[in-house]
């Protein structure tokens, strides 16, 4: 009975735990603080704007001087706003790798355990029925390294927890 409760909730952790860890990371994005070279790009593109808007308003000696330093402050701005893009992005990418690498992490940890749990109690059945239940065209494969007339097996019980686990979650998760 021990076995048949502990496959059941290591599999249905193993189906819910990597979704929930990879929503919780997407929540923690909010708690995230502005790191010091964003704070710098930024302050570095309201200095240019503050150059582009001195340029607008300040008298020039000619229209030839006037359009030169206006396209300078321009592309001082728009250099700016590229390189906070660019961070801005880079951060997206980091949060999406931490977020894949947490799922995979988690899924393959589980199963490990899982696989580790059937291969040591793989002897040992889960569930015994009477000789009025019958399992007669799978009792076999079943009861496969038991060898216990009638038994599920570990490995046919943990098979069967994950796949209707898993169907359940998709069904839910829809």
């Amino acid at each position: 009975m021990q076995l048949f409760i502990q496959i059941a909730l290591m599999c249905l952790i193993n189906t819910l735990l990597p979704d929930f860890i990879r929503n919780y990371l997407k929540v923690s994005r909010f708690w995230k603080r502005t790191t010091t070279d964003t704070q710098q790009m930024q302050t570095e593109l309201d200095k240019a704007r503050e150059e582009l808007d001195n340029v607008h308003s300040a008298q020039h000696a000619g229209e030839y001087a006037r359009k030169i330093k206006t396209m300078r402050a321009e592309r001082k701005v728009a250099d700016a706003e590229t390189k906070i893009k660019l961070s801005k992005q880079m951060d997206a990418l980091k949060q999406s790798t931490i977020d894949t690498v947490a799922y995979y992490v988690s899924k393959v940890l589980f199963s490990l355990i899982v696989v580790i749990v059937c291969a040591r109690n793989r002897n040992s059945p889960v569930m015994i029925f009477d000789h009025s239940f019958s399992l007669a065209p799978l009792g076999g494969l079943l009861s496969f390294p038991t060898g216990v007339y009638n038994a599920i097996s570990v490995p046919a019980w943990a098979f069967s927890c994950n796949f209707t686990f898993s169907l359940l979650y998709g069904l839910v998760k829809k």
